[in-house]
């Protein structure tokens, strides 16, 4: 009943905002987007940064489940609903005998007690490459993005056309002649009607600080009927 509750309420809020603007969720514009949002009731986090707060609701949602490890990488989005929905990049290793690791989105409700559920376990397929090997892929020791990073991958991207790309969040780096960047990055595509969805982007920065895009990876973000329909 909670849950259905949610929804109503989470429709209410998305028509709200359409209608008046209002600044709630983070505050929004006339087309109904929130202010830096992805989609629909969804604002973007002020920080991709676990908090503990987060990591706290984070463990509690996969208290108890089997069959794969999840670590989160950067706190992506949050939704208002009767209670928040949380989004979050993950790092899903499977329990097998050969393991390899992925990145996935995951939402996650929190009601208004405190009380957590997995509303949705988006998975890419997409490998995070991290093995604890030299030379390899490892985990950012922060997902922050510095101005540095940030003035290096706006240079890059202006060679890149049919969509926008603004960096997020830092999920991996490694180190070769230079260094390779993984920056989970909000996509919007050139079009009448544009939407908005999330990439992996993958630069190179060379010893000259030059830098360039190696690969785009495309994912998914949750819309609010995916959501809703979920927590049915």
């Amino acid at each position: 009943m909670k849950r259905i509750i949610a929804l109503l309420l989470a429709f209410t809020l998305a028509f709200a905002f359409c209608a008046c603007g209002s600044d709630q969720a983070g505050g929004t514009e006339e087309n109904g987007e929130a202010e830096g949002g992805i989609v629909g009731g969804w604002a973007r986090a002020e920080s991709p940064v676990i908090t503990d707060e987060l990591k706290a609701i984070f463990d509690k949602a996969f208290e108890g489940m089997d069959g794969a490890e999840h670590v989160p990488v950067a706190y992506l989005a949050s939704q208002l609903v009767s209670g928040t929905n949380h989004l979050f990049l993950v790092r899903t290793t499977p329990v097998v005998q050969d393991p390899v690791e992925v990145y996935n989105l995951v939402t996650i409700y929190q009601d208004l007690e405190g009380n957590v559920e997995i509303l949705d376990i988006k998975e890419t397929g997409i490998e995070t490459n991290i093995n604890g090997l030299m030379g390899g892929w490892e985990p950012a020791e922060s997902p922050e993005l510095t101005d540095e990073l940030r003035e290096a991958f706006d240079k890059a991207k202006e060679s890149l056309t049919g969509a926008d790309y603004e960096p997020v969040a830092l999920a991996a780096t490694q180190v070769v002649a230079g260094m390779n960047y993984c920056i989970l990055c909000e996509s919007t595509l050139r079009d009448v009607d544009p939407e908005k969805s999330y990439a992996l982007g993958y630069m190179y920065v060379d010893l000259e600080g030059n830098s360039e895009i190696t690969d785009l990876v495309s994912l998914e973000a949750p819309t609010d009927e995916e959501a809703s329909e979920t927590s049915n």
